[in-house]
């Protein structure tokens, strides 16, 4: 993929949906992490949806014998694209067989030798367990963005691997003075 100046990118930022009353989408109360924006596109992963499917459900699927606990209950929803695939959200970026490396501490991994090491207590010391993912066509999220669509927050790494789900907007509003469920795209820009 070729790059968009740093400075215009989102990679490596939360993005928050914040719609107007009259706009609700599947993105609503979405708190996004950026891994990739560019010319090409852009994709992400909603971090606050968690499903009912159980993260020791895919491992006993996929006949991976835990040797070690899990250290996530249920599995995220990382959005509508392709929600049959499984990607891990981690720290410690090192090569996997198919991994982005989205910033110095964290790299999203597709490929199952990382379900393998994290099986046998061999993984990440932080990681995600995440189904599917969100997607944007060339052009169309700085679109949105313009529109007042999108809340652009910088990421917080405590928040993304430490901080439930259910709690990551609210804890993510006091850390930056304001509550983002507050906030309407209807008002403009100053």
């Amino acid at each position: 993929m070729s790059s968009t100046p740093k400075n215009n990118s989102c990679k490596d930022k939360f993005l928050y949906f914040s719609p107007s009353e009259k706009d609700i989408s599947y993105f609503t109360d979405s708190l996004i992490y950026i891994c990739d924006h560019n010319s090409q596109g852009s994709m992400g992963v909603v971090l606050n949806r968690s499903t009912n499917i159980k993260t020791e459900d895919l491992f006993n699927s996929l006949k991976l014998d835990l040797k070690d606990s899990l250290k996530q209950e249920n599995l995220l929803l990382g959005g509508p694209v392709n929600p049959d695939a499984v990607f891990v959200l981690h720290s410690d970026p090192i090569d996997w067989k198919s991994s982005i490396k989205v910033s110095e501490k964290i790299a999203l991994t597709t490929s199952g030798d990382i379900l393998e090491a994290i099986a046998i207590g061999d993984g990440p010391d932080s990681y995600l367990i995440i189904l599917g993912y969100s997607g944007w066509n060339p052009g169309q999220l700085e679109e949105e963005l313009s529109e007042n669509s999108w809340i652009e927050i910088p990421k917080d790494f405590d928040i993304i691997f430490n901080t439930p789900s259910k709690d990551q907007i609210d804890v993510l509003s006091k850390k930056i003075g304001f509550n983002l469920r507050m906030v309407s795209p209807d008002f403009g820009n100053a």
